[in-house]
């Protein structure tokens, strides 16, 4: 049998049964038709271009060329994180530190999205339905109802289109960055004060 290496879901949250122990689980994914074996997990996905593009991670293996990887925005902002927090002097530090936002988010109004090259994306609202008590987001002031736009690191905007890219956002911040969220409420743009990220107050353990 001959395949394509089609991508038929380039970054979508798939219901999958990783462990094959009867339970699944929403895992954000990649999903094309190139042959992947067991034992290919971890293994690289490659484009045409022979850039990375993904983790190899799952396969059905009761259908054809059904197979998975993780999206390589996940992978190399954990990948980074991880060596960051490794060589930070600091011994008691391990794995991976996200900040943690305090936010619960929810899409609405997702539609395909074509662009003047004739490729597209599937872009979304993203509303904020609750704010944690002690969070960052509550000091900053977003409620829920508001629709976060954009965050800036640094100085760098970053717009949201999407509710995951705010947590891939977030695992790219570390200890001392300044953070502000941009956010529409009531029809009205508004940006939060700059906030210094603490490791102590806004990092956790993933």
């Amino acid at each position: 049998m001959t395949t394509q290496g089609i991508v038929s879901v380039d970054s979508e949250y798939i219901s999958l049964d990783i462990d094959e122990d009867g339970i699944y689980e929403s895992y954000r994914s990649i999903r094309f038709d190139a042959a992947i074996y067991s034992g290919n997990s971890g293994g690289g996905l490659f484009n045409t271009q022979g850039g990375l593009i993904g983790i190899t991670n799952a396969v059905i293996t009761t259908s054809e060329n059904i197979c998975y990887a993780i999206p390589l925005s996940i992978v190399s902002g954990v990948a980074d994180n991880i060596i960051y927090y490794a060589n930070d002097g600091d011994d008691t530090t391990q794995g991976v530190y996200a900040v943690q936002s305090g936010l619960t988010l929810e899409e609405r109004n997702a539609k395909y999205s074509l662009d003047s090259s004739g490729y597209g994306a599937i872009i979304e609202d993203v509303y904020i339905t609750a704010v944690e008590s002690g969070s960052l987001a509550e000091d900053l002031g977003p409620a829920a109802g508001d629709r976060p736009v954009a965050v800036t690191i640094n100085g760098t905007r970053h717009e949201l289109t999407r509710s995951f890219e705010l947590d891939e956002l977030l695992l790219t911040a570390r200890a001392g960055d300044e953070i502000v969220f941009t956010y529409e409420r009531d029809g009205q743009t508004a940006e939060t004060q700059s906030c210094t990220l603490s490791a102590e107050e806004h990092l956790e353990a993933a």
